[in-house]
């Protein structure tokens, strides 16, 4: 209670809040009213919570469990792909999550050249984007499993 009474004594409170609403005021003049909403929508608890979600299934598909349980073996530090089915480094996992993220992303395009647009040449790009970044990532596959020895 003694800190909610300094900072209303010493003015902070209502200077943080006069800039908070003076930066909303800009933003909402420089990108618009309805823009603004839909970045509203983006940022709620709900979709964070989402997002949260989507990132710890990435993180789990990637293998990021197996990597810390696993730990480093100092023979093999300088090494980015373990030949090796058994083991994996903490490199590979990164690599994994990209790859995962990559086509993730590429069969979201797809997705969205499905949806009916205003233009016919809009869902032409989104799905030839989608199926370039999903073969992207099949490639990022073949080379990580090539190495390894399969």
């Amino acid at each position: 209670m003694e800190l909610g009474w300094r900072l209303k004594s010493l003015g902070i409170k209502s200077r943080a809040l006069v800039f908070y609403h003076a930066t909303l005021d800009r933003m909402e003049r420089f990108v618009g009213r309805k823009r603004l909403d839909k970045l509203y929508d983006l940022l709620s608890l709900k979709r964070l919570i989402e997002m949260g979600y989507i990132l710890v299934f990435l993180l789990f598909s990637a293998g990021a469990i197996n990597a810390l349980l696993e730990g480093t073996d100092p023979n093999i530090i300088g090494i980015m792909i373990i030949p090796s089915f058994s083991f994996q480094s903490l490199l590979e996992t990164f690599l994994n999550l990209f790859a995962t993220a990559v086509g993730t992303l590429g069969i979201y395009l797809m997705y969205l050249g499905g949806r009916r647009t205003g233009t016919k040449r809009a869902p032409s790009l989104y799905v030839l984007s989608g199926l370039t970044t999903l073969v992207i990532s099949m490639l990022i596959w073949w080379i990580i499993i090539s190495v390894k020895g399969g």
